[in-house]
């Protein structure tokens, strides 16, 4: 997803047809689009921050814990490894990610241990600087089912720049 400003989006001339277009408040426009097609068309050096929490790419067929009752992990096909490893996934969204910040502009992205080595790798085959890793701690995560690790208790969020 993609969020601008009414200015930014005009100045920058985003298509008006796109029909995953939301106008939000009459202060933002939202895309939810596939973002390795949508980031293509913002021009180069034209944002300050870029966030993201791309796929995990847990969705296997496994199970977790909701509420108390076993579910199903898939979240849907966006979040499977079916056309690009996860790795090469990662390398082009950080590669547009690199190309239409500023120079002066920020990456963070969010991810668990299944995806964020993955996406610091990339960060510095592209040349990217990680200025810092930002861990958040879940007051309530789901609860270990397997009883053969800790459970998944945090989130990082990698913090880079040109």
């Amino acid at each position: 997803m993609l969020l601008y400003t009414v200015e930014e989006r005009e100045k920058l001339n985003l298509l008006n047809t796109n029909k995953n277009c939301y106008k939000v408040d009459n202060l933002f426009y939202l895309y939810n689009e596939d973002a390795l097609k949508l980031l293509k068309l913002l021009p180069d050096n034209s944002i300050d921050l870029f966030f993201t929490d791309p796929p995990y790419f847990l969705s296997n067929d496994g199970i977790t814990c909701s509420g108390g009752k076993m579910v199903s992990v898939n979240k849907g096909g966006w979040d499977k490894e079916d056309t690009l490893s996860v790795d090469e996934f990662n390398y082009q969204f950080l590669k547009e990610a690199k190309r239409i910040i500023k120079p002066s502009g920020s990456i963070w992205v969010s991810g668990t241990l299944h995806n964020i080595y993955s996406v610091g790798y990339q960060m510095k085959k592209l040349g990217l600087r990680i200025l810092n890793n930002i861990i958040w701690q879940k007051t309530n995560p789901p609860p270990n089912l397997s009883c053969k690790m800790f459970t998944h208790s945090t989130e990082t969020i990698l913090w880079a720049a040109k």
